[in-house]
């Protein structure tokens, strides 16, 4: 009851009533300005501006009244200060002093001002009283960060005041500590349990933010340790210096941070210097939003400094973070973006081991903005996937994907985008079986629907075929309304993850966001008599060809990182009559029953590793165990490593077993590309390979593919009598994807092998190392850009047209047997 009295004589206090009015409607405006710097709004300019005329009026006439009277007006203290600060904070999202701030430092910037509310009207509470001051205290070093930040632009401040006042925001900090800190003196003498939880608030912060800075610096001194310059260990110097620092960190929240500093997060190295509004320099592009956030900031001033590029950082965000999207070249501007609308279409066929997922998105705008936006989308594959078709929507009618070579796709979109600034989609292969889709112009006005569909294999365990969901990442996925719905080629019976129901002849799901999920069919051998036919060839599935061979390894490497245990190390190395090695300090280690321990301390911290596999003995066996996480050939694209990888080691016929379920992105590319010979299998079936000197190989027979994830090898043969057209067309694209893949290594430099696959890529259309799917807006782009359309191809993929494909010959007869049934009908007819 007390409290509410106080607040009533407040509130009648003299202009009162007309300052909380200006207050509300300032506030208002700020945060739609600080939504629309977040969505990029095409009025927040105009609200920044209007705001900042309307703080500068009160401010004015309150401080006067202020100055001229302050027993009159003291009450209004707190209002100055807090549109001041609304002010401010208006004036950075028009001129961007601090980039971008926080959503914290606005909370605990409005607490310290409500706080004074209490404070300087002379609030009597024992405990509410206590808990504002200990508020204020919290939020004050905020205040004094703003005005210790802004020193250096005090004198561009001053000669700002002549511009609508707009210079006087930059000193409103220092004039509100100033102030504020006399007031609370003169407050303190009077009661010193005030001053205790004042200073119990500032306390707790400082103390907060040494623990976070102690932790932070911690972490830097780690990564330090593993720069060239700090260690006498051997140099590998095939690799870039950063290799080596990605190789011994493990993803936390803290080096992420170290990481990002000024490629994400604003850093002051000097407080007292003046800071160039373009403090980030030339460096790679990264799509993230920059932020000021003032505990990083002051955090950086008291961290090690790491002594790497911020390219450097970007590649170890890129394999040790997964930010590849993150680092995707865009072209125009897509933050405020979101997906609105997801519909994951996936159709099984059991028969032929195989999936095709249709995703169909909406992407819109939360407002009207400046200007076009770009999206992109990453798809990460499973193992064997391919991605089959792209449909955007123009002027409402879809339009299909054109495959061509990667090099004219690209052209061609950066042209219409860069240039043109008109309606293209674009989808492209990338190293570890990922795929990325961007899509353009996307307004308020002119939301976008786009369509691609992936053909993947079942991954065959025990007596059951499992499909897994695709991985994506794209803007704002988490809250788009998703609707799934899954069919069977077949009366297959089938066990999801996801409750799926039954309606309307299909099994369908609605939900939020893109969960993982997963589909389990009972093995069925009826895939060993499926074919299709194309082209006057069919391509029969056929059970994929295992084989013990004898091999008596060179030497046997272990391939040492975090993800072993001591036991998987002892149960190796206990194995009689073998000797093992590991490769250490860029050299070859002896490992045994008795070392192995020591031996194995020094790899507990590797996260991956990167084997000299150039320079192993020929015949030589490699095991492995591998995370999730590595550097791949993009990343090493311009080093000595990869360039003797590719010219030196197939030749020597490397055998690598890998003991995990995980494959790295750096063991799939160099999977993918044969470089040497690979197998996944348990540690007890390692260790029988190794004691019988045998390894276990896929027969890779002439014109045929292995599709290991699902057990089976696709052979392209001549058409017989006993060849059934009753699979899909996705066993010839599959085919063709692998076909590519196994050749990539041998097309390089050979531009009659690479212009044979591109048009086996076309014919098959699927997006892979050397073809994109692009769709341009009208067909005279297609013809100025040198794009052929797709003629008497498998086209694009679709999840409602999957069966056999009527050969030219075929459509021949079939025009002639409607043209008979129709000339007999029109004769029948007459007749009557």
């Amino acid at each position: 009851m007390k409290i509410k009295t106080e607040i009533n004589d407040f509130t009648n206090k003299i202009g009162v009533i007309s300052s909380i009015v200006v207050t509300l409607l300032s506030t208002l405006m700020l945060v739609s300005s600080l939504v629309g710097s977040e969505f990029d709004y095409d009025k927040f300019e105009f609200l920044c501006f209007f705001n900042i005329i309307i703080e500068f009026l009160f401010g004015v006439i309150v401080a006067f009244n202020v100055l001229k009277n302050k027993e009159k007006y003291q009450h209004l203290i707190p209002f100055l200060f807090l549109n001041w600060f609304i002010g401010c904070f208006s004036t950075n999202v028009f001129i961007n002093v601090f980039e971008n701030l926080p959503i914290w430092v606005y909370v605990v910037t409005f607490l310290f001002c409500l706080s004074n509310f209490a404070i300087y009207s002379n609030f009597k509470h024992k405990y509410l009283n206590t808990a504002l001051y200990f508020t204020n205290g919290c939020s004050y070093l905020l205040i004094l960060y703003y005005a210790i930040y802004l020193i250096p632009f005090a004198p561009i401040s001053c000669i700002g005041i002549l511009a609508l006042g707009l210079g006087f925001y930059g000193l409103v900090p220092m004039i509100v500590l100033i102030s504020h800190t006399v007031i609370l003196i003169q407050n303190f003498i009077e009661n010193r349990e005030n001053g205790f939880a004042f200073g119990t608030g500032i306390g707790i912060v400082c103390v907060g933010f040494a623990i976070f800075a102690v932790l932070l610096n911690i972490e830097s001194q780690k990564i330090s340790k593993n720069t060239i310059t700090n260690s006498f260990e051997k140099v590998n110097t095939d690799l870039p210096q950063y290799i080596t620092i990605s190789q011994n960190l493990k993803p936390n929240f803290f080096n992420e941070i170290l990481l990002k500093k000024n490629i994400v997060f604003i850093a002051s190295d000097d407080f007292f210097q003046f800071i160039n509004f373009d403090s980030f320099g030339n460096i790679k592009q990264y799509n993230e939003r920059k932020t000021h956030n003032p505990i990083i900031n002051l955090a950086y001033l008291f961290t090690s400094r790491l002594d790497l590029s911020a390219d450097d950082r970007i590649n170890i965000l890129k394999s040790n973070f997964d930010k590849r999207l993150e680092t995707e070249e865009q072209l125009w501007d897509g933050k405020d973006l979101f997906t609105k609308n997801i519909k994951e279409d996936v159709k099984i066929y059991a028969k032929d081991r195989l999936a095709y997922t249709e995703i169909t998105m909406d992407i819109a705008c939360a407002e009207k903005t400046w200007g076009d936006k770009e999206a992109i989308y990453l798809f990460q594959l499973p193992e064997g996937a391919v991605a089959t078709s792209l449909s955007l929507w123009v002027n409402g009618m879809e339009r299909k994907g054109v495959l061509t070579t990667k090099e004219k796709a690209k052209k061609a979109y950066n042209q219409i985008v860069g240039v043109e600034s008109r309606d293209p989609s674009l989808m492209q292969w990338r190293e570890g079986n990922k795929v990325v889709v961007r899509v353009f112009p996307i307004r308020y006005d002119l939301p976008r629907t786009f369509k691609c569909g992936f053909t993947t294999p079942l991954k065959v365990e025990n007596n059951t075929m499992k499909y897994l969901s695709l991985d994506i990442k794209g803007p704002n996925i988490n809250g788009a309304k998703t609707i799934s719905r899954i069919q069977m080629a077949g009366n297959e019976k089938f066990e999801t993850s996801k409750d799926f129901e039954f309606e309307k002849g299909f099994y369908t799901n609605e939900s939020t966001g893109l969960d993982a999920w997963e589909a389990e069919v009972p093995m069925t051998n009826n895939v060993f008599s499926t074919a299709f036919i194309w082209k006057n060839k069919a391509y029969k599935i056929n059970e994929i060809q295992k084989q013990k061979i004898t091999f008596k390894p060179s030497e046997i490497i272990l391939d040492l990182n975090s993800s072993w245990t001591k036991n998987e190390i002892e149960r190796i190395v206990n194995q009689t009559n073998k000797n093992f090695f590991v490769w250490n300090n860029n050299q070859k280690q002896s490992i045994n029953s008795t070392n192995y321990e020591t031996v194995f301390a020094q790899f507990e911290n590797l996260t991956y590793s990167l084997l000299p596999l150039y320079r192993l003995k020929e015949n030589s066996l490699v095991i492995t165990k591998c995370g999730t996480i590595s550097a791949n050939f993009e990343e090493l694209e311009t080093s000595d490593y990869l360039k003797k990888l590719k010219e030196r080691t197939q030749q020597k016929n490397i055998k690598v077993i890998n003991i995990s379920e995980n494959l790295n992105p750096f063991w799939q590319t160099v999977k993918e590309q044969k470089i040497v010979s690979y197998l996944k299998i348990d540690l007890n079936k390692c260790l029988k390979l190794i004691q019988e000197n045998q390894f276990l190989e896929f027969k890779t027979l002439e014109n045929t593919i292995n599709v290991e994830p699902a057990n089976m090898a696709i052979q392209e043969t001549e058409i017989d009598s006993k060849n059934q057209n009753n699979g899909s067309n996705h066993i010839y694209r599959m085919y063709a994807f692998g076909k590519v893949l196994q050749e990539q290594v041998a097309m390089q430099n050979d531009s009659l092998k690479e212009n044979k696959f591109v048009h086996l890529a076309k014919d098959a259309n699927i997006v892979t190392p050397i073809s994109s799917l692009i769709v341009l807006e009208t067909d005279e782009d297609y013809k100025n850009n040198g794009i052929e359309k797709n003629v008497n191809t498998l086209g694009n993929a679709s999840i409602n047209n999957d069966g056999a494909v009527p050969e030219p010959h075929e459509w021949l007869l079939i025009i002639i047997g409607l043209t008979t049934v129709f000339l007999y009908y029109r004769k029948q007819k007459m007749v009557n």
